[in-house]
Parts: structure tokens; sequence; C-alpha cells
């Protein structure tokens, strides 16, 4: 089998852009029939985008209110959830000859993967957590027995 030329390459690529433009003509043009059909549906008995629980797109909540339709309102935040960045991760590890630290999330760093490949543990590493401050009321009373 011979093989083809650049034009033919071209053609046959102008062929299928043409095709799959169809498909994908069609494959719309039926996805409107069915979305002209459902809102007439639901025009027709009153049903919302909230009742099925979704929410009307932000391009459409106009149009939606010139119908009669409610437009969803915009969901209450939850309690005790925050919302964004939780603020910085506290460092876990440091190596003490580079100052090189890492905070145990993600992917280990470079420095520390060579220092497991030659043998260390990743808790040789490991910053010691710091002492809880003592109360007041905890230094007067005395140790337990």
């Amino acid at each position: 089998m011979p093989t083809p030329t650049i034009v033919q390459i071209q053609r046959q690529i102008a062929k299928l852009q043409a095709k799959a433009k169809a498909i994908e003509t069609a494959s719309n043009s039926k996805k409107i029939k069915a979305v002209q059909k459902v809102r007439q549906l639901m025009d027709k008995l009153g049903v919302t985008v909230e009742d099925l629980g979704g929410s009307v797109p932000a391009a459409r909540a106009g149009a939606a209110k010139g119908k009669g339709r409610a437009a969803k309102k915009p969901a209450a935040k939850k309690p005790g959830r925050k919302s964004g960045a939780s603020g910085p991760v506290p460092i876990r590890y440091r190596d003490p000859e580079t100052g090189n630290t890492w905070t145990g999330r993600g992917k280990p760093p470079v420095w520390l993967a060579e220092r497991m490949r030659a043998g260390k543990t990743k808790e040789e590493y490991l910053i010691a957590a710091v002492p809880a401050a003592i109360s007041p009321a905890a230094a007067d009373s005395p140790p337990a027995a």
C-alpha cells in the first residue's frame, strides 16, 4: 500500500471534520428539541427548576423570571464552615543541616526524598511538639502521686 500524500491526508481530514460537524449539529438539534419539549411540559404543569433540585443558570435567570418561574436564592453559608483558605499550615519536618522544611502535606520534597533513599526516616526530621503551656492553676496544685 503506497504512502498517502499530504494532499490526500488533508482531504481526508476535511472530510472527517465535515462529518464531525454534521454529527455535532445533529446532536445539538436533538438537544434543543428535547429542551424545548421539557420547558413546554414544565410550563404546562407549573414545575420549576428548583422543584427538580437544580438551579437556574445565571444566563437564563432573567428569562426564567419572565416566564413566571422563581429564581433560586443563593444558598446560605453553613455555620461553622470556613470558606477559602484556612491559613498557613504549621511546619512538621525540618532538616537541621540545611534548614529546609516541609509541612507534611503533599509529595515529600526532594531534600527529604533523597535522605529517605539514603536510609533515613522522615520521623528523624520531625519537629518535636511544643509542650502545652502550664496554666497557673496547674502550677499551684501538687503533682498527682
